[in-house]
């Protein structure tokens, strides 16, 4: 996976121009999806909780299959693929395990997880702004001092960002009025070799 690496500055982390000892993937994807994100965001308004708060996200939630059932969100994890797939050699094919969308309003949040066993996450956003929650990683070292902190990343509209899976994070909960819309979702290795259930389907996932 090329160009992992970015400078935190342009998101303000304590004022640090670091490169981070973690692969973040960070693009800005105005002009290919700027587009289509009124599209996106109306079908996660008609869609609904489906979820009802039921998983870690504390907001409104669309099925963890957005994707096969609406073509732009279809559009933004294949999308999310592609740079996944980007300089990478592998035993397994990369594919996209799920993909949902979510709205968040005043005092929603999503409470510290990570996405094990998949291998990359990403998140998309939609509606944003510099009230909006902000994504949190946890215990990110700091090269600096070899400290552990947790980093606020506060997201621009038609932010990507690529992570692995592994890596802790949370959305703090909304003190603004201003809605905080998105599209997040996972990439994983089928290696046709261990089974485990997420959101109701069934993977397999390489040991």
């Amino acid at each position: 996976m090329s160009g992992l690496n970015y400078s935190m500055s342009a998101y303000g982390w304590k004022g640090y121009d670091v490169k981070l000892n973690i692969p973040i993937r960070y693009e800005n994807l105005t002009e290919e999806f700027g587009g289509i994100n009124s599209k996106i965001e109306y079908y996660i308004r008609k869609t609904g909780d489906v979820m009802h708060h039921a998983s870690n996200v504390k907001a409104s939630m669309t099925d963890w299959d957005s994707h096969e059932k609406n073509t732009h969100i279809e559009k933004i994890a294949r999308k999310a693929l592609h740079l996944c797939q980007e300089g990478m050699q592998t035993k397994y094919p990369l594919e996209i395990a799920d993909c949902w969308g979510a709205l968040y309003t005043k005092g929603e949040h999503t409470v510290e997880h990570h996405h094990w066993p998949f291998t990359w996450s990403f998140v998309y956003y939609i509606k944003v702004s510099e009230k909006t929650a902000p994504l949190v990683f946890h215990n990110i070292m700091n090269p600096q001092d070899q400290s552990f902190v947790n980093m606020p990343i506060q997201p621009k509209k038609n932010d990507m960002f690529i992570f692995p899976s592994t890596l802790r994070h949370s959305v703090p909960a909304q003190e603004s009025e201003e809605e905080r819309i998105m599209v997040a979702g996972n990439i994983w290795y089928n290696s046709q070799e261990t089974n485990f259930i997420h959101g109701g389907k069934k993977y397999n996932v390489q040991p």
